[in-house]
Order: C-alpha cells, then sequence, then structure tokens
C-alpha cells in the first residue's frame, strides 16, 4: 500500500547496501550512499558508486580513478574529455590508464576502439603543444589510430584521424593509403578526397591531386556551408596543393 502510494517511499530500505547505496546517490545523499559502502570490497560495482559519490562532491580526479577501476566507459570518457586544454597531460594520462583497463577486457570490443581513437587525439594535441617531443607525440598517435583501426577497420572517423596523422608525420603514401579507405567505406566523404587531394599533392604527384580535387569541387556543392578553413588554409598542406592546382 505504502508502495502505490509513494514508490519512493521503500526505496532506500530495499535491496542490500549497494542498492541502498545507489539509491541514495539518485535522491541525492552521498554522505549516506558513502556510509553505506565503506566497508565493502572495492569491486567493480562499489568503485562506481565512489565514483558517483566523488563527482557528486565536485572531486573529478578521484571520480575518474574510480571510474577507471570499475571500467564504467562513458562517465570516466565524460569527464576526461572535460578536462581543459591546459591540463592536456592530466587527461592523457587518464586515457592511457582508462585503454590499459579496457585492454584487459575481452568484451571491449568498439568500446576499446573509441578509447584508442581519443587517445591519439590526446596524444595528436600534445604534440601541438609540445613541439620537443612532437615527433614521439604524432607516432604514438599514429599507433593508436592503428589501434583503433584493428577493432573497427572500416571506420571513417579512425580512418581519417591515421591519414591526417600519418601526413603530419611526412608519410604521404600511408596518408594516401588510410584517405584511399575512407574514400572507399564513404565515396561521398568530402573530407576523404580533400585529404586525397592533399596527400597527393605532399606526394608530389600533382596529376593525381588535381583528379581528387575535381571530386572534392562536386561533393562541395552538396555540402552544408560551414565557416571556418577552406580547403587551402590548411597549415600543412593547402598552400602545397594550392601549387599543385595552378
Amino acid at each position: 500500500m505504502l508502495h502505490d502510494v509513494d514508490p519512493q517511499l521503500l526505496r532506500p530500505l530495499i535491496g542490500g547496501p549497494k542498492a541502498r547505496a545507489a539509491a541514495a546517490v539518485h535522491d541525492g545523499d552521498v554522505d549516506q550512499a558513502a556510509r553505506l559502502i565503506a566497508g565493502l570490497p572495492d569491486d567493480v560495482d562499489v568503485a562506481d558508486l565512489r565514483g558517483q559519490i566523488a563527482e557528486a562532491r565536485g572531486a573529478r580526479d578521484a571520480a575518474i580513478d574510480a571510474y577507471v577501476r570499475a571500467g564504467d566507459v562513458l562517465r570516466v570518457q565524460r569527464l576526461i574529455d572535460s578536462i581543459d586544454a591546459r591540463h592536456l597531460q592530466r587527461a592523457l594520462g587518464y586515457q592511457e590508464r582508462l585503454v590499459a583497463r579496457l585492454r584487459d577486457d575481452p568484451s571491449a570490443g568498439e568500446v576499446l576502439g573509441e578509447a584508442w581513437w581519443r587517445l591519439g587525439e590526446l596524444q595528436a594535441g600534445a604534440g601541438y603543444q609540445n613541439p620537443a617531443e612532437r615527433s614521439r607525440y604524432w607516432h604514438d598517435a599514429e599507433a593508436s589510430y592503428e589501434h583503433a583501426l584493428d577493432l573497427a577497420p572500416n571506420e571513417e572517423t579512425y580512418l581519417l584521424a591515421a591519414a591526417y596523422q600519418s601526413l603530419a608525420n611526412g608519410d604521404a603514401q600511408a596518408s594516401l593509403r588510410y584517405y584511399r579507405r575512407a574514400a572507399d567505406v564513404v565515396p561521398n566523404s568530402y573530407d576523404a578526397w580533400l585529404g586525397l587531394s592533399w596527400a597527393a599533392a605532399m606526394a608530389s604527384d600533382c596529376a593525381a591531386a588535381r583528379r581528387y580535387f575535381t571530386r572534392v569541387r562536386e561533393l562541395a556543392r552538396f555540402r552544408a556551408v560551414i565557416d571556418g578553413p577552406g580547403p587551402f588554409d590548411n597549415k600543412l598542406a593547402g598552400e602545397t596543393l594550392r601549387r599543385c592546382l595552378l
């Protein structure tokens, strides 16, 4: 009868300590939740609850630590992504720990692929921030994208990332291979065909660059107008492509 009147009334009293702690977190009583799990073994469920409690208290680093132990990818990735670019090294360290945690999980699959891709993005960003260590970070980024592609070989996002990173690393031929695969997977991909134009130009194959850029112009007619840099504004390959098209 009480449940019919107020379904929430008995919720904190139903189930074991974990269930009651989860209910307390849901209701905003994190102190009660912490008391309920204080003496419990730190298994996956308890680690996740500790993460939720820490996050509710504003302790982001402690929350990330707990979520990594729990393997709670959605929550930990959201918090890693929220770390300010000024603290990129901290985000990079957490992403490395998440990847290491997921590599031990045979069921991680596509989730691990995305974690590798995000690690690559952070490594690429670290290379921009730290010119002295740029070569190491950028080669690590390329390797991370390759790991992502091992798990999801037809994922356009990963292919484009690997292609551009290869180009930044000075390997135009590897870049061409990745961009071709991206164009095979998504034949109308503006980014893939533009990347092919850049990579061909960087490989000194201006005839191919012109062929690819013809397709870029065709696809540009159907592309939503977005403010931002054009094909020739790219610092890495834009000017080289412009000279190829003269």
